[in-house]
């Protein structure tokens, strides 16, 4: 048998190669094999003393961007995340080096993350009724060759009326058409989301291609790829162009982790692509799960590509199994606690803990932040976000929309809605003579003095909070238009503060971090509990996904799903965990034995659990 001296020397011999190798390159990767390490490792390797040339990393997260900027530092290299280098999100990348140098100069153009951040939304018309529906609500898609944008509702819970009602009327798709009329309109405002950057730069390219070619290829001697698997028809359409300009492309990803098929990401594509670049790597080798972990993880792969990863890391030989946690409801409290009973036996601490799910709404209720998104109403938006800015655990993004929606509402009570709708916050201020970062510090302010949102009604903190904005004036002497910026409590007076903006209690300030999956793509845990997801977005039940894998059937309606659950999967470190449906208790611990997968399963089975070298006592 091989040593494990052995397996971690054959593992960095193909670390080695791919960060030696010149491009064009295609670097395939499973989870934990090193590949940001390689990233690092190339741009240490070939930094520039000096010039007007360096290496652009680009990545689809921040998550990921700043893990390489971190290393950089750590390497005591942090000009590498400076001119003449580029290390930052692919949107940015597009919109800084192939869009804007040339966007006509008749208006002021804001790239913005999400149409949320000014607050879009269309009016779309069924006979008299009027629907309000976000552009957020949207899913944008377009092919490479074509010359119009197609958008289509998608099924929310929030929009959930709505869209039964436009289903049964037969209206889905003019609501799309809507859509993209709303959108054509505020892009001739100035503002572009990722998708229209996209669109710009494929057409900027071919409109402007020596241009384009120039810039790019005097600025950057290579361009680096992470987590290409999350490119779309769009994004290959780009690099293509820039592949056949002749411009060195690394490109990095793991197929099996592609989970934005919504949106035109499709893995056979990007597998596709990184042929064409000729050279390729796959890293081997799995740095950071448990054997019982990357044992799990091969199920999930497409039968027939279902090779179990080779554990060489520090948690090679550790003892724990899978946790199998069958149960009536998996968002009960008494989910969470197995989780947190095993994870204490194995001495994990709760701060290296993360429970999972598609949505934030599928999280157990006692460990979930909230909505990812605030409501709709003017006045619960305010306690979301206040419920949001007390919880410790809550992301930098989530944070960030919070602090937004107290500006919005500072700016909504002194000033008139056509001086704000349709505008982010900073054109906002720009348009009324306001300091963006006074907007933050008075944002700031009134947040710290509103009372606590566990212990006050929700009648009682609008009050409170009306008060405080009547002495939270952006401009002194500035009077009011009228009363609608007020907050009112309404019919729900008499709830909590945290309930009426929809979030979960008694407090968000959990030791143990949750997330959607969509958001942790890149990061690890020593603990990791997933709610087996059922995504909404797509149709498919929790039944279809658990059926979908106990058969290996990975068919086009559920294998993005099951790409999901692999990924939450292979975040987990030590101990991995899964919430699921009881009634499919007996068939999930055949399945695993059956693959001599190493498991625990919290409740009593028809069928033992399989004991192993690696399974460690409950």
């Amino acid at each position: 048998m091989t040593t494990l001296e052995a397996r971690r020397a054959a593992a960095r011999e193909r670390q080695e190669l791919a960060t030696t190798l010149q491009a064009p390159l295609y670097i395939q990767a499973c989870p934990g094999a090193g590949k940001t390490r390689v990233i690092v490792n190339r741009h240490l390797a070939a930094a520039h003393a000096g010039g007007a040339r360096g290496r652009a990393v680009v990545s689809f997260t921040n998550v990921a961007c700043d893990e390489v900027v971190q290393r950089c530092r750590d390497a005591g290299k942090p000009q590498l995340t400076a001119f003449p280098n580029y290390v930052g999100t692919i949107d940015t990348f597009l919109w800084r080096y192939i869009v804007r140098p040339f966007l006509s100069g008749d208006r002021i153009w804001n790239r913005i993350d999400s149409w949320d951040r000014i607050g879009a939304t269309v009016a779309v018309w069924q006979g008299q009724i009027c629907h309000k529906l976000r552009l957020s609500d949207f899913l944008w898609s377009r092919e490479p060759d074509e010359t119009q944008c197609q958008a289509q509702l998608v099924r929310k819970t929030r929009n959930i009326k709505a869209y039964l009602a436009l289903a049964k009327a037969g209206q889905l798709n003019a609501a799309g058409r809507a859509a993209v009329r709303r959108r054509d309109q505020l892009a001739t405002k100035g503002y572009i989301t990722g998708h229209e950057a996209r669109i710009r730069a494929l057409r900027m390219l071919r409109d402007h291609r020596s241009h384009a070619i120039g810039i790019i290829s005097s600025r950057f001697d290579e361009i680096v790829i992470d987590e290409a698997q999350d490119c779309s028809a769009l994004d290959l359409a780009i690099l293509t162009k820039l592949r056949n300009a002749g411009i060195p492309l690394v490109f990095v990803c793991d197929p099996d982790q592609a989970i934005y098929e919504f949106r035109g990401a499709q893995p056979e594509n990007v597998r596709t692509f990184g042929t064409t670049l000729g050279s390729c790597v796959d890293l081997v080798g799995n740095w950071r799960s448990s054997p019982a972990i990357c044992a799990f993880a091969a199920t999930l792969r497409p039968s027939g590509a279902q090779a179990t990863d080779d554990p060489v890391g520090p948690h090679h030989d550790e003892g724990a199994g899978v946790l199998l946690i069958p149960a009536k409801n998996p968002r009960d409290e008494q989910t969470l606690a197995r989780f947190n009973q095993h994870a204490d036996a194995l001495g994990i601490a709760t701060e290296r803990r993360l429970v999972l799910a598609h949505a934030a709404a599928t999280l157990p209720s006692v460990a979930r932040v909230g909505p990812s998104t605030p409501p709709d109403n003017h006045s619960a938006r305010a306690a979301w976000a206040a419920s949001v800015l007390g919880a410790s655990i809550a992301g930098k993004t989530l944070r960030e929309t919070a602090f937004e929606v107290f500006e919005r509402l500072i700016l909504h009570y002194w000033y008139t809605e056509s001086d704000i709708d349709n505008r982010t916050v900073a054109a906002a201020c720009e348009h009324l003579g306001l300091d963006p970062s006074q907007l933050r510090q008075l944002a700031a302010r009134l947040i710290s003095d509103l009372p606590d949102v566990d212990r006050t009604p929700f009648g009682a903190w609008c009050a409170a909070a009306n008060a405080r904005l009547r002495q939270s004036a952006p401009e002194p002497g500035k009077p009011r238009r009228d009363a609608s910026g007020s907050l009112r409590a309404g019919s729900i007076a008499d709830k909590t503060t945290r309930a009426a903006g929809g979030t979960p209690g008694p407090s968000l300030d959990q030791a143990i971090r949750t997330n959607i999956i969509h958001q942790v793509k890149g990061e690890e845990e020593d603990a990791v509990l997933v709610v087996v997801p059922e995504d909404t977005r797509t149709g498919t039940r929790t039944d279809d996904l658990i059926e979908a894998w106990l058969s290996d059937d990975h068919t086009s309606v559920v294998a993005e799903s099951l790409r999901v659950l692999y990924v939450a999967s292979t975040r987990a470190r030590r101990l991995l965990a899964l919430t699921f449906p009881e009634a499919y208790r007996d068939r999930v611990a055949a399945y695993l034995n059956d693959r001599a997968v190493p498991f625990h399963m919290t409740t009593q089975v028809a069928i033992a659990p399989q004991r192993s070298e690696h399974t460690a006592p409950p």
